[in-house]
């Protein structure tokens, strides 16, 4: 009897066809019940021995059984049913006919005759239907083989994911190979069928029917834009061995060509990186144009790793032209290039970087470091507060045009903190020593030292008191003083090779140096005064509100700048206020405001509004800054109901008065299929030239995902963006 342990392979085998796409439960949300019942394990026989029931009942000898009339054999969670069953003990054979069905809790399987053979587990079914419940598959063979437990043959088989009765795709195959051991599925002689329109015909198809992952074609991409016309992308995903793999994609641009796109992956015991690259010959520019990337991380051992980073592009206005590749972890003003050595112990940490970039367009030139080391200390604080520790660095800075030299920068610091519940109080005493040699320098001498003390004194203080409101909250106010000095010397003379003015912002009125790097450090006789107050749920520990707003207080002219001697004699600095507002866990509100002194007004200006809640997301963005910038948008996510979803996002320019991008989509799922559909409208850099497209995405539930070009797009466009499919 224990050979019926074998039945299930053959549909399990077969319904692992449809995960070259590993779909979640909520995937097959939209479909209807099961066109079986499914049989719960404690709802048969609870016991582990096999039963059979029937009508009659006959045996020829001891090895050999004869079951007719309404038979049912049964097993923990395993139903078979027949109209006749024979089972021999012997040869270990077990033939079934006559309205054949097998169930368990997970699959049906449908035939008018079955035999199996335990000692090599093999079987034979005539023309069967099949349903599998997880995988929401059903179909029909003319024929199963199963030579083994983990070899199995399929003959004319037809299989869809679609509820019954609504067949919206279906795939059909001369034959079907499944061998488990390998984990890969064949198929030969594959069509799909969309509404019974056939649309892919494939001679030869490999698949993967585990989690294995295997080479394979995602779905396409199709759209339509003024600037490159007519867009077909198609992901093919190369997994060359365990621990490296590709994906490329060859998009087609009605205007423009063929552009070959890859994404190169590859995980080592000591190293894993990236590389991408891209290469159009362009007919619309005549020119070659092309992009690459290379990521990579090594750990060397003895504490040491590398990381390296390297871009390049052929022009200034790629990727204005093709913005799906964007670099989104970067700059694209700047292409950083660079190797980067990084060791560190108990007591010191250290970096050796070698660095460089490309400015495509009008971008100023950065200064190259060509090496920078850096050795910082990291030596723990001893009993009573009291803290020294010191950074170091020393550069070889080169440009093509401008000033170039090395720069030594030591900066040395005893601090002591003191700290409590209710306080703190945070003296600091830095010595600034700088040394520059410089290669024929117009402007001074070539040999530069410079030696600055700075002094620093941050406290502040922690109120808190129980709101008097019917939540459970507590209202804290959180004055803070920092009183700098430093003491001005003349450093007008020093090049700038990577300094600059510190942004507007709450946290810079806490600093110990107004600007960035090391070529300048500002003279100072200040205090910068804040206050700060939070709204904190006592439930549930969130924080609910965090205002705060600063000034500096300035007791002598600033001297030291950028460029040029005039100093800043404001006594006042701006006015910086910045609130976050968490009222539940759904919204959240930013703001920022910069009052600028010399004109009294506004100068800069944020706001950002999110707002998420069972898959409705809606965002509200503002920014300007009376320098160069005042730009407005507005985003949501609808879903209309289960299978609708609509988005949107409208974002412009307003001191351009042009549209920088706006986006219109509709998405809509059913059981076993889903399509994407997205109007854009973007601007370039410079909102000279504004481009139109549109974009259709089409997903088979079971038989493969789409490449994800447009979630891709909407999850860097619009905050709270999550796709179901």
């Amino acid at each position: 009897m224990s050979l019926f342990r074998y039945l299930p392979y053959s549909i399990i085998l077969l319904g692992s066809i449809s995960s070259s796409s590993v779909w979640a439960e909520e995937d097959w949300g939209l479909c209807g019940v099961p066109s079986f019942s499914i049989i719960e394990a404690a709802s048969t026989n609870a016991s582990k021995a096999t039963q059979v029931e029937a009508n009659f009942m006959s045996q020829q000898n001891e090895s050999i059984a004869y079951f007719s009339g309404q038979v049912e054999l049964t097993r923990p969670a395993q139903v078979l049913l027949a109209d006749e069953l024979t089972m021999n003990n012997v040869t270990e054979q077990v033939k079934a006919s006559g309205n054949v069905t097998f169930e368990s809790d997970t699959s049906q399987l449908r035939t008018e005759f079955m035999t199996m053979n335990q000692k090599d587990q093999s079987a034979y079914f005539t023309t069967s239907s099949f349903t599998l419940s997880e995988q929401h598959v059903r179909g029909t063979a003319n024929e199963v083989i199963q030579f083994s437990s983990s070899l199995s043959r399929y003959k004319k088989i037809q299989y869809t994911t679609c509820d019954p009765g609504n067949s919206n795709w279906h795939l059909t195959a001369d034959q079907l190979d499944i061998n488990q051991e390998s984990g890969l599925g064949t198929a030969q002689h594959a069509t799909v069928y969309i509404q019974d329109l056939p649309v892919l015909y494939l001679p030869y198809l490999q698949f993967p029917i585990d989690d294995r992952r295997m080479s394979g074609i995602l779905a396409p991409t199709i759209g339509s834009s003024t600037d490159s016309g007519d867009i077909i992308s198609i992901d093919v995903y190369w997994n060359i061995a365990p621990n490296l793999d590709a994906t490329i994609t060859p998009i087609w641009y009605g205007k423009r060509g063929l552009q070959i796109n890859t994404e190169n992956r590859y995980l080592f015991k000591h190293h894993t990186g990236q590389l991408y690259l891209s290469i159009l010959d362009d007919q619309k520019q005549n020119d070659n144009r092309s992009f690459q990337k290379w990521l990579h991380h090594a750990n060397l051992g003895s504490n040491i790793t590398a990381d390296i980073a390297l871009r390049h592009v052929s022009d200034d206005t790629f990727f204005d032209d093709f913005k799906s590749l964007d670099d989104i972890d970067d700059n694209v003003t700047h292409l950083e290039q660079q190797i980067l050595l990084s060791h560190s112990t108990k007591l010191w940490t250290s970096n050796l970087l070698l660095q460089t970039y490309q400015t495509p367009g009008t971008t100023k030139q950065p200064y190259s470091q060509l090496p920078k080391l850096t050795v910082n200390s990291r030596f723990k604080k001893f009993d009573n507060g009291v803290q020294f520790n010191t950074i170091n660095e020393w550069v070889r800075f080169d440009h093509e045009s401008n000033i170039v030299g090395d720069r030594t920068h030591l900066l040395p610091y005893l601090s002591w903190n003191q700290s409590d519940s209710w306080y703190f109080f945070k003296p600091k005493l830095e010595y600034a020593f700088s040394d520059y040699q410089l290669d024929n320098n117009n402007l001074g001498d070539n040999s530069i030292q410079r030696e600055i003390p700075i002094f620093s004194l941050d406290t502040g203080l922690l109120f808190d008191r129980e709101m008097n409101t019917e939540s459970n909250w507590t209202q804290t106010l959180e004055p803070r003083l920092y009183f700098l000095r430093t003491p001005y010397e003349n450093q007008s003379h020093i090049p700038v090779f990577n300094s600059a003015l510190l942004s507007n912002s709450y946290n810079n009125f806490f600093k110990s140096n107004r600007f960035s790097g090391s070529d300048r450090i500002g003279d100072a006789n200040q205090i910068s005064l804040g206050i700060g107050t939070r709204f904190l749920d006592n439930d549930s520990g969130a924080e609910l509100l965090y205002s705060r707003i600063g000034q500096i207080f300035y007791a002598n002219d600033r001297r030291v700048q950028i460029s040029g001697n005039k100093p800043q004699t404001l006594p006042n600095s701006n006015i910086i206020t910045e609130t976050t507002v968490n009222p539940n866990r759904n919204l959240s509100i930013n703001t920022k405001l910069v009052y600028e002194q010399t004109t009294k007004e506004i100068s800069e200006k944020t706001l950002s509004v999110h707002y998420l809640k069972d898959g409705f997301a809606a965002n509200l963005e503002y920014f300007f800054d009376d320098t160069a910038l005042e730009q407005a948008a507005i985003s949501m996510v609808y879903p209309i109901n289960p299978r609708w979803t609509m988005v949107a996002k409208y974002s412009e320019s307003i001191l351009f008065n042009k549209p920088d991008e706006n986006l219109l989509g509709v998405n809509y799922e059913s059981c076993c299929w889903g399509i994407k559909m997205l109007a854009s409208q973007t601007s370039n850099d410079s909102f000279t030239e504004t481009d139109n497209a549109v974009f259709i995405e089409l997903t088979l539930k079971g038989l493969g995902q789409s490449s994800q070009v447009l979630d891709s797009q909407l999850a860097n466009a619009i905050v709270g963006y999550n796709p179901n499919f």
